[in-house]
């Protein structure tokens, strides 16, 4: 039994992951390509030694599929490699992401955006590992080393997968989701799940707690997002699913708090009303077929754990939401009355700004945080996919990094 077509496909894969190279304006995002390049590489060669091992054995005829399955896995590289590679989310969605992990103190976090069928989260180690999992190691020890050795190599430089929904990368206000996507994993570095203790046991526990977390750091724009996502998308199946109830619920409770509290400054005061009766329809077209538990279960949850997410946001050294939103509004003031020559670029853009440049088509150099929730109300939800607020946003985000390059320059001569 010959394995020769097998290393052929194996050469044939590996030639078109060293010909698929990196080539974007941003240079993190080239580098976290380039890291994922050389994993799957990696990838091959566990592929490589299982059919290097199993080639050495005297295989059964009911041991043929080991070949079949072999000579196909060459595919599952190839798949994975164009779903990255060919992803068709523009590239400022990086910038999005790589601003929150900074903010919240994880800025060396290695992540690439993929396209998928859902918004959900992975790694090049667990994905592999999944592959595996039908496929017993070939008997020779020497093999099932260097496949190990392969493996722990892979888990130690690994990079997490953040998957958008293939029919979503044209919707720019989408993307504030992937934030909680690329927050799965530091949810577990941080042990956030220590603030369960006065929790109700339920399984989306995990989900609830990032979206309270995301919502309080990001504001009303993911709140908005969620909602307006699961309004768009309605599925049976999502909808019933305590998961989805409850981010809906605590995406409402937020907006309510913010308008009890009465913190925020105009004009994102004026357009909460909207994006809660939004949210409200929502919940209501809904509410019959979530259980009454399940709301009890969200607000205790929200109850029990919001300020210590506060808290634990504060100690990241940057701040929630309604804080940052204050801070800006104070530095943006200050900003006007400088005198100092690079006021320009020190300028500090509010809600208001950033509305009335994309009414002018003029991108502006706003935190991510300001820029989106510029866009709250339902209007600009129904632009989600024109290309005029998807253009606006991406070079917007284009002109956020290039703006913080400059500083960053600026002080390293300082």
């Amino acid at each position: 039994m010959s394995f020769d077509a097998v290393f052929r496909e194996y050469d044939m894969r590996e030639e078109s992951v060293r010909k698929t190279l990196p080539n974007t304006p941003y240079a993190f995002v080239n580098g976290t390509l380039e890291r994922t390049n050389s994993l799957l590489l990696r990838w091959l060669s566990v592929y490589r030694e299982f059919a290097k091992g199993y080639s050495q054995e005297l295989l059964t005829r009911t041991s043929y599929y080991v070949i079949r399955w072999l000579s196909s896995a060459g595919d599952i590289v190839e798949k994975k490699l164009r779903e990255i590679f060919d992803a068709k989310m523009p590239l400022e969605a990086y910038i999005l992401l790589k601003d929150f992990c900074t903010n919240i103190g994880y800025a060396d976090i290695n992540f690439v955006l993929a396209e998928g069928s859902y918004f959900e989260q992975s790694s090049v180690y667990s994905e592999l590992s999944e592959t595996l999992s039908s496929l017993s190691s070939p008997r020779s020890a020497t093999a099932s080393s260097r496949i190990q050795f392969i493996l722990k190599e892979i888990q130690k430089k690994d990079i997490f997968i953040v998957y958008y929904e293939r029919g979503q990368f044209n919707n720019v206000l989408c993307w504030p989701l992937l934030l909680h996507e690329v927050f799965h994993p530091i949810y577990d570095m941080e042990n956030l799940h220590r603030l369960s203790k006065n929790c109700p046991p339920v399984s989306w526990l995990n989900e609830a707690l990032i979206d309270l977390y995301i919502t309080n750091f990001f504001g009303p724009a993911y709140a908005i997002s969620l909602a307006s996502y699961i309004q768009r998308f309605p599925s049976e199946v999502s909808i019933s699913h305590p998961s989805f109830s409850s981010r809906i619920f605590i995406a409402l409770r937020y907006l309510t708090k913010l308008q009890n509290e009465s913190q925020l400054p105009a004009p994102i005061s004026s357009q909460l009303s909207d994006v809660f009766l939004y949210l409200q329809n929502i919940w209501d077209k809904h509410r019959t077929i979530n259980a009454k538990d399940v709301q009890d279960s969200v607000e205790t949850i929200f109850d029990n754990t919001e300020e210590d997410i506060k808290r634990i946001i504060a100690e990241k050294k940057t701040t929630p939401f309604v804080d940052f939103l204050l801070e800006t509004e104070k530095k943006r003031k200050k900003a006007f009355k400088s005198t100092d020559a690079d006021f320009i670029e020190k300028e500090t853009p509010s809600i208001s700004d950033v509305v009335e440049y994309f009414r002018h088509g003029i991108p502006i150099a706003a935190d991510p945080r300001i820029l989106f929730n510029a866009f709250m109300s339902r209007a600009y939800q129904e632009m989600a996919i024109r290309p005029a607020l998807n253009i606006f946003i991406t070079e917007s985000l284009k002109k956020w990094h290039i703006k913080n390059a400059w500083l960053k320059a600026q002080k390293s001569r300082l």
